[in-house]
This record gives C-alpha cells, sequence and structure tokens, in this order.
C-alpha cells in the first residue's frame, strides 16, 4: 500500500464530494532528498493525494463499475510547503461530467490554509486498458479492499 496516498476518507457524497485525511511520515525515503536539511512533500505527491481523493470519489460514484484515471491537471497551484507528520485535508469535489470525463475541483489544507489546489480532469473506463480478465478480477479484488480499509466508517449521501 506504499502508493495509496490516502490514510482515510473524512466524508463521501456520492457524484458529489469528499473529503480524505493523509499524513505523510517523517521517515518516507523520498524526504532523504527532499531536501536535506528542510524536508517537504513534493507537490507531485500532493498532487497524486488530491487525485486519489477524486479518483475514489468518481468509483465509488460509478458503484465501481468503472475506473477513473487521471488525465489531465489543469491549474495546479503549491501556496505553502507541506512538512512530514501534518495532517493534509483532502477534498474533491465533482464540478463537471462529460460523457466519460469527471471535472473534479480539488485542494490540499493543512494547519487551517491551504496549500494545493488543482483542477482534475478524470477518464472513467469500463476495464483497465490492455487488461485481461486475470489482470481486470486482480485490480477490482484490490481496489474493492483498498476503499473498504479507506472509507470503512463513511455513509454514503
Amino acid at each position: 500500500m506504499r502508493f495509496v496516498l490516502i490514510d482515510s476518507f473524512l466524508e463521501l457524497s456520492l457524484g458529489k464530494s469528499a473529503r480524505a485525511a493523509k499524513t505523510f511520515r517523517a521517515d518516507e525515503d523520498f524526504l532523504e532528498d527532499h531536501f536535506p536539511g528542510f524536508p517537504v512533500v513534493p507537490g507531485v505527491l500532493i498532487t497524486e493525494a488530491m487525485g486519489q481523493t477524486a479518483g475514489w470519489l468518481v468509483a465509488a460514484t460509478l458503484e465501481f463499475r468503472r475506473w477513473p484515471f487521471l488525465s489531465m491537471v489543469e491549474r495546479a497551484k503549491f501556496r505553502r510547503f507541506l512538512k512530514p507528520e501534518v495532517e493534509v485535508l483532502l477534498d474533491a469535489e465533482i464540478v463537471e461530467v462529460r460523457g466519460d470525463d469527471y471535472v473534479v475541483k480539488t485542494g490540499a489544507e493543512a494547519g487551517g490554509e491551504r496549500i494545493a489546489e488543482a483542477r482534475l480532469v478524470l477518464h472513467a473506463f469500463t476495464s483497465m486498458p490492455g487488461d485481461g480478465a486475470i489482470g481486470k478480477a486482480a485490480f477490482d479484488a484490490w481496489a474493492r479492499e483498498t476503499y473498504s480499509r479507506l472509507a470503512p466508517a463513511v455513509t454514503h449521501a
């Protein structure tokens, strides 16, 4: 579960919005080089955490019958550094649906301050591109187990 960048969902309103939380640990290996003496979480990982929040929202909205993949990052802004061991709250709000494409406004905040935001576009596939039946079954099983671990107490509104 190393690349699942959400610790848990706090809120989830199907078809609308989600809020998740993540705390990057101080012993994460990427912090050794980013940056020595001044460890901060890379913006690309904050973007990925926002994207995962959006992706799980879309997947749950689609009742896990289709799988969203990030296809575009628009208007990404990074306003503050995120230090390790500080909880970041991740927000995702579906603002538009165009066929199989979901436009999602995302944001991240820590310590009551906005640290990042982006508008993301996710494309929902019926099955994973290029996968076979075995790959699809393995992915479906992983996704359902991971989601149940991330959102065990979340009530779908």
